[in-house]
């Protein structure tokens, strides 16, 4: 059986693709703030960084543009041509590189990199073993004083302020969400119809699902324990506000 995300970043990967584009906007001020917490919390100024499951690399063109040397990778062909065209598109293509890769397969990488990112949901695509196991080959690839940085959605704060259903343009598009949160688990099974706009009226288009596994902030840092490393850090987004309960995003940094 096909594995959803293989169903939605690679045979939906246009249509999800239109929703990863309209986020490049925050990537800029995103990466930023990111520079500025680990060189405040862990005295680190990146040159060489990794974005793991980069999608269609907004956050990779964002670290060349703030002078890394960085990298991407990605399963999904679609999207790794699509964060080619832009790195040329904006003359990156010397500081911005992206490989087609499974990120379940991280011992074929070679470091070392001063910051690797997991960033917007891309951890707990897969079993939390695997997650661990990632996460364990990502501190090989870091350099001695390198740090993981891991921007993911707070499951504390989902599932109290938890949504079922929405509707949101996107672009021309309308999306139509239904969201069920499965507790033994701690995946949000997610579909979005999507309806494309014409005149006053939308047409069905097409599907898409997800399932991602949200964690809990304690159970980040579980992880990335069980991964071997020792100095982590938790803030309620990459501003470095405290994290709490009213914290829709979580970001860990750890050496």
């Amino acid at each position: 059986m096909t594995h959803w995300t293989e169903q939605l970043f690679i045979e939906n990967a246009e249509t999800f693709g239109e929703i990863l584009e309209r986020r490049f906007e925050q990537a800029s001020e995103e990466v930023e703030q990111l520079l500025r917490l680990v060189e405040d919390q862990r005295g680190v100024r990146p040159e060489r960084t990794l974005d793991v499951a980069c999608g269609v690399g907004r956050h990779v063109l964002a670290l060349a543009e703030e002078g890394c040397n960085a990298e991407g990778l990605d399963f999904s062909p679609e999207f790794i041509r699509e964060a080619q065209e832009r790195a040329s598109d904006e003359e990156l293509t010397g500081q911005a590189e992206f490989h087609v890769h499974d990120m379940r397969e991280l011992e074929e990488f070679e470091g070392p990199f001063d910051l690797v990112t997991i960033i917007w949901n891309s951890l707990g695509y897969y079993d939390k073993q695997t997650d661990v196991e990632m996460l364990s080959e990502i501190q090989r690839l870091l350099s001695e004083d390198g740090v993981l940085a891991i921007e993911t959605s707070n499951k504390e704060f989902y599932v109290r302020d938890f949504e079922a259903s929405n509707v949101q343009e996107v672009g021309d598009k309308l999306h139509a969400e239904r969201k069920h949160f499965d507790v033994e688990t701690g995946r949000f099974e997610t579909t979005v119809n999507v309806f494309e706009s014409e005149g006053s009226e939308y047409d069905y288009l097409d599907t898409i699902e997800f399932q991602p596994r949200l964690y809990a902030p304690v159970e980040l840092r579980e992880m990335c324990e069980r991964a071997g490393f020792e100095d982590i850090s938790l803030f309620g987004g990459f501003a470095g506000r405290d994290v709490s309960l009213d914290s829709p995003r979580v970001v860990v940094l750890a050496e």
